[in-house]
C-alpha cells in the first residue's frame, strides 16, 4: 500500500485534501489533532456596476479542528460565527501496487440547506453561489455534500484523485454545468430551475511534491477551479492558492482569490521519540576473535562504553554519529554510524594490530616454539637417564618461562632418579665383577661417573679392573735362548737339588730344562720320579 505521503494535512477548512478536493486519508494522521485558519481576499475587487444587486466578492477567513482515527478522518469548520459544519470521511479501500486507494466522506454536516464558508443561506456566498440561487433557477443544496473517489500514486512524486460528489460538488454555470450528472437530464437548459437534489459532479486534481516537501497543486470540481502550492512538514503546513481560477476568464466583479493557509497537529505530543539501535561486535581482523572490553567511543555524545564480551548495543537517537572503537595493541577504528528510526544496525568492527603488537606476538611465537624444544628435548634425555642434558634442557624452559610448571616438575624428579640410577648401575657392576664380566663391569660404573663424576668407588673399580684386564691380556714370556752347556749345568743342577731332597727346586728346574729341549732325556726322567717323589710326600 502507497498513500500519498505528501498531503500529510487537511483540505483548506474540511478534512485533508488538495486545496478544495478532498484525499484519503492519511495514516500518518491517526490519533493527531490538527487546528488551522485560512484566509481569502479576491484578486479585483472593483465593482464595474456600484448599483447592481451583485457586489464585489468578499474577504472570507474560516477556522477549522480536526481529528484523524483508525482509516478516517473528522473535521468541525467555523465559517462564520454562526455557522458551523462537520466534515467525515472513511478509507474503504487501502492502495496497493495496481490497485488505488477508495474512500467515501460527506461535507457540510450543519442545520441549513445552503452551506458557504461566507455564512448559510441560498443568497449567502460567492457571486457565483449568488447567481444560482437568484438567476440559475436554484442553488442545489450543500448539506450533506456526500462523495467517493479514487487516488493513485503514479510515482512516489505525483499523484491523482478522481471523484463523484453531490451538494458542494455541483454546480449550474456556462462552464461547470458540464461536470455533473444533471447535464444528461437538463442538457443546455441547466439554468432552468429542474435541479435534481441528487446530481453528482465531478472533482479531480493532481499533485507534484519536490523533496523539499514542496507541492504544486492543480485541481477543479463542479463549481471552480484551483491551484497553488504547499509546502509541508511534520507539524505544520503552509498554502498559498489561487482559486477560482476560471474567473480570469470572466467579468468583473467576479474574480479569482488569493488563498493563504496555516495549520498545525499535536504530532509532537504523539509521535513515539526517533530512536534505533546499533550493535556492535568488535572482532580481530585476522582470527576473527570477539575482542573483550573494547571500548567503544560515540564523538558526538562524548561518552564511552565498554563491549564487555566484545559486542555492545546501545539505543541512540536517529541521526549521525562518529563511533571510535579502541583495543590495547590495536590501530583505532573510526566509522560514521547512520542510526535509522526503529532499526537494529548491526556493525561489525575488524580492528587491526598495530606494528609493535605484531613484533611482540612474533617474538612470543618465537619464545613459546623454543620453550615447546627445550620441554620435549628435556623429556626425552630424561626418559633416556641422560640427567644432566635433561636438567640444561629444563632449566632453559624456566629461563624462559619462570612459571612453567611440567619443567618444574621433571627438575624435582631429576636427584632422585639420579641417585636410584647410581644404585643401580652400581648393584650391577658389582654383579659383573663377581661373574668375572670385567669389561661390563666397568660400562657400569662409567655409567655411575657419568651420574656422578666424584663417585669414589666407582673410580677405584674402574681402576682396578682396567689393570685385571691388562695383566689378564699380557703375552707369556718367551724364555732365553741358552747354550747346550748351559742346559746341562742347568740340568745337573736339578739333579743335584733332586739328591739333596729338594723336590720342589729340582722340579721346577727340570721344568725350565725341558722349555730350553724338550726333548732331554734325562731332565725327562729326573721330572718324573720328582714329581713322583712330591706325591708320595703329599705335595705337588
Amino acid at each position: 500500500m502507497i498513500l500519498l505521503t505528501f498531503f500529510l494535512l487537511a483540505e483548506l477548512s474540511r478534512t485533508s485534501g488538495l486545496i478544495d478536493i478532498p484525499i484519503a486519508p492519511q495514516d500518518e494522521m491517526m490519533g493527531v489533532f490538527s487546528i488551522g485558519a485560512k484566509y481569502s481576499l479576491p484578486v479585483f475587487s472593483d465593482d464595474p456596476y456600484l448599483y447592481d444587486e451583485i457586489d464585489a466578492e468578499p474577504n472570507d477567513f474560516d477556522v477549522f479542528l480536526k481529528y484523524g482515527f483508525n482509516r478516517g478522518e473528522i473535521a468541525i469548520s467555523m465559517f462564520t460565527p454562526n455557522t458551523f459544519v462537520l466534515s467525515a470521511k472513511y478509507l474503504v479501500i487501502q492502495e496497493q501496487k495496481l490497485v488505488p486507494a477508495i474512500f467515501i466522506g460527506v461535507d457540510d454536516i450543519s442545520y441549513s440547506q445552503h452551506i458557504s464558508t461566507l455564512g448559510r443561506g441560498d443568497t449567502i456566498g460567492f457571486l457565483e453561489e449568488q447567481g444560482y440561487a437568484l438567476y440559475g433557477g436554484g442553488r442545489p443544496p450543500e448539506l450533506f455534500s456526500g462523495y467517493v473517489a479514487v487516488q493513485k500514486s503514479i510515482s512516489p512524486y505525483f499523484n491523482l484523485v478522481f471523484g463523484l460528489g453531490r451538494g458542494r460538488f455541483v454546480g449550474y454555470g456556462p462552464r461547470s454545468h458540464v461536470f455533473n450528472t444533471d447535464l444528461f437530464v437538463l442538457g443546455d437548459e441547466y439554468d432552468s430551475g429542474d435541479h435534481s437534489g441528487w446530481a453528482f459532479g465531478v472533482f479531480m486534481g493532481g499533485a507534484i511534491k519536490l523533496p523539499i516537501g514542496l507541492e504544486f497543486i492543480v485541481e477543479m470540481d463542479g463549481r471552480d477551479a484551483n491551484t497553488g502550492i504547499k509546502y509541508t512538514h511534520k507539524y505544520f503546513t503552509t498554502t498559498f492558492a489561487i482559486s477560482k481560477v476560471e474567473q480570469f476568464f470572466g467579468d468583473k466583479p467576479f474574480s479569482p482569490r488569493y488563498v493563504f493557509g496555516l495549520e498545525m497537529n499535536n504530532r509532537f505530543m504523539t509521535e513515539k521519540p526517533k530512536i534505533g539501535t546499533i550493535e556492535c561486535i568488535v572482532q580481530d581482523i585476522t582470527s576473527k576473535k570477539l575482542l573483550n572490553n573494547s571500548i567503544v567511543e560515540i564523538k558526538e555524545l562524548n561518552k564511552k562504553y565498554t563491549a564487555v564480551g566484545g559486542t555492545f548495543s546501545v539505543i541512540l537517537s536517529v541521526g549521525n554519529y562518529t563511533v571510535i572503537v579502541s583495543k590495547p595493541d590495536y590501530v583505532d577504528y573510526t566509522s560514521m554510524v547512520s542510526v535509522k528510526p526503529g532499526v537494529q544496525s548491526k556493525l561489525v568492527f575488524n580492528l587491526s594490530k598495530t606494528e609493535e603488537a605484531l613484533r611482540r606476538e612474533a617474538a612470543l611465537r618465537e619464545k613459546e616454539q623454543s620453550i615447546k624444544i627445550y620441554l620435549e628435548q628435556g623429556k626425552i634425555y630424561f626418559f633416556e637417564n641422560q640427567l644432566d642434558p635433561a636438567k640444561i634442557a629444563f632449566e632453559m624452559v624456566l629461563s624462559l618461562d619462570p612459571e612453567n610448571s611440567e619443567a618444574m616438575e621433571f627438575i624435582t624428579q631429576i636427584e632422585p632418579k639420579r641417585a636410584q640410577l647410581i644404585a643401580t648401575y652400581a648393584a650391577e657392576a658389582r654383579s659383573r665383577t663377581q661373574n668375572n664380566e670385567l669389561a661390563k663391569a666397568i660400562e657400569y660404573w662409567q655409567k655411575v661417573l657419568t651420574l656422578n663424576p666424584d663417585h669414589i668407588e666407582a673410580k677405584r673399580s674402574i681402576s682396578d679392573l682396567q689393570t685385571r684386564i691388562a695383566a689378564a691380556k699380557k703375552p707369556p714370556a718367551v724364555p732365553k735362548k741358552i747354550t747346550q752347556a748351559e742346559i746341562e749345568a742347568l740340568y745337573k743342577k736339578g739333579v743335584t737339588y733332586f739328591t739333596a731332597e729338594k723336590y720342589d727346586q729340582a722340579l721346577k728346574i727340570f721344568k725350565q730344562v725341558l722349555t730350553h729341549d724338550p726333548n732331554h732325556t734325562g731332565a725327562k726322567d729326573y721330572k718324573s720320579r720328582t714329581e713322583a717323589r712330591l706325591k708320595v710326600l703329599g705335595g705337588g
